[in-house]
């Protein structure tokens, strides 16, 4: 029998278990604090990241804001002047502004679509060819002296209206 009352192999088991379990309990200190650790560092990290991928964000969307207003403003200065000098004669600017109001193709020429576009604005027959009718109608359309001749007068008329609805 041993000398205190238990058998060795007993003792040295509980010993060792004793041991193990504080061992255990360490070792879960350990793993808890670590892992805090870990948290704490993911956590800053993420902070950072996320503080690092909204200042790439905001400086992407500057940017893209910036090339917005650029483009805007190249449309804007390519875009064709259509003011008129209004001098009473009619040329291919006037004509290209009349188009560009009354939504025809803008060619520069008097052809038929573009009379038959006048035609239906002034109230005459549009018929796509141009004759003192048609005069007629644009000047009662402009107030001005309705004489069915396209002269001076009435391409200044035209021109002003013209300038006047863009």
């Amino acid at each position: 029998m041993p000398l205190f009352g238990k058998k060795p192999a007993a003792q040295v088991a509980a010993n060792v278990t004793e041991a193990v379990a504080e061992k255990v309990k360490e070792t879960t200190a350990e793993v808890k604090e670590t892992t805090a650790e870990v948290k704490e560092t993911v956590q800053v990290n993420a902070t950072a990241l996320k503080a690092k991928a909204e200042a790439k964000i905001a400086a992407a969307k500057a940017k893209a804001e910036a090339e917005a207003k650029a483009v805007a403003e190249a449309v804007e200065e390519a875009k064709p002047d259509y003011k008129l000098t209004v001098d009473g004669v009619w040329g291919p600017l006037t004509t290209k502004t009349t188009q560009h109001i009354l939504g025809v193709e803008e060619d520069g020429i008097l052809g038929p679509i573009t009379t038959k576009a006048i035609q239906a604005k002034v109230g005459a027959t549009a018929d796509g060819e141009w004759g003192p009718l048609t005069t007629k109608a644009m000047q009662t359309f402009l107030g001005v002296t309705v004489d069915g001749i396209k002269g001076p007068e009435t391409i200044k008329a035209w021109q002003t209206w013209c300038n006047n609805n863009l």
